[in-house]
């Protein structure tokens, strides 16, 4: 079924039925699909983790400290172990966009060899990883377990008082990254942001039953902002390893007279846009902002 809550049935029920769904996909993608596509599959793979623990966001309140912690823990370190056979392929993407942003191309100006260095560094890193069967059995055994526990996942509140205290914490902590990513300016307070904004973004698509019209275009705008922010954060996470770039990573001084201030510029650029759509998704007091959900939900 789709990443979403039906009115027919309870919102535990609803919670065991998705979280069961997500990580079977997970599953599947480490399992069926993963030596046909590894790339591919480990990014799936992630996707449905971080699907997963975003429910647990908004049913944190409803099932205690400790098991929130227990079981967002569990995934969250699986999700970590999967990163460094991801992380290798964002760069000649990112690489790749940012110049036909801004008109180059990768022959015209001398970035092949850079590209193609960063796709022998990735194979070389998912070849790698690829190998380590004893990791991904002891990844596909962590998830099972999880899959196991979170069916029998009981909630302490039924209805709408199961999420309404999980659905205001992370407006407002998406409010509070809001305003300390443009106070403080940095790259990683930027990408604090963007996971808070990912987990709004989650929580409205699993809330779209109660008014289609009106969350499909709040959720629409929402990824918009993940969006935006998620190119700032793959721009970062770029110039960062090229600064300190591996032993065997030949980065030449033109490429990063030419790149660096491409980056700052395209940064600027976003931070502006996701700055507007900021204000305008994270502009009602928290409580306000979880009245209105409360009141689709009574209808």
């Amino acid at each position: 079924m789709a990443y979403r809550f039906v009115s027919d049935s309870t919102v535990e029920a609803n919670v065991q039925r998705i979280l069961g769904e997500q990580l079977e996909k997970a599953i599947q993608q480490l399992s069926e699909d993963f030596y046909d596509s590894p790339e591919q599959a480990i990014h799936k793979a992630r996707k449905h983790l971080k699907k997963s623990r975003s429910v647990l966001r908004l049913v944190r309140k409803s099932i205690g400290k400790k098991t929130y912690q227990k079981e967002n823990a569990s995934l969250r370190d699986v999700g970590r172990s999967l990163a460094p056979a991801r992380d290798g392929a964002v760069y000649p993407i990112t690489l790749n966009t940012l110049l036909e942003t801004y008109g180059l191309k990768l022959e015209v100006n001398g970035f092949s060899n850079l590209q193609e260095n960063f796709k022998d560094l990735y194979q070389v890193s998912l070849d790698e990883f690829t190998d380590r069967d004893r990791l991904m059995t002891t990844v596909i055994d962590e998830l099972k377990n999880s899959q196991i526990r979170l069916s029998h996942l009981n909630l302490k509140q039924s209805g709408w008082k199961a999420i309404s205290r999980g659905l205001k914490q992370i407006y407002c902590q998406g409010q509070a990254r809001f305003e300390a990513a443009y106070r403080e300016g940095d790259d990683e307070s930027f990408h604090e942001w963007r996971k808070r904004v990912k987990d709004l973004w989650h929580s409205t698509c699993l809330l779209r039953a109660l008014w289609p019209p009106i969350l499909d275009a709040f959720e629409s705008e929402m990824h918009q902002l993940a969006n935006l922010l998620g190119d700032d954060h793959d721009i970062a996470a770029l110039r960062h390893f090229l600064l300190e770039p591996p032993v065997d990573l030949a980065v030449k001084d033109v490429h990063m007279q030419v790149l660096l201030p491409l980056m700052k510029h395209r940064q600027d650029k976003l931070h502006r846009q996701a700055k507007d759509l900021g204000h305008r998704l994270y502009g009602e007091k928290p409580a306000a902002f979880t009245h209105r959900f409360a009141s689709y939900w009574r209808v």
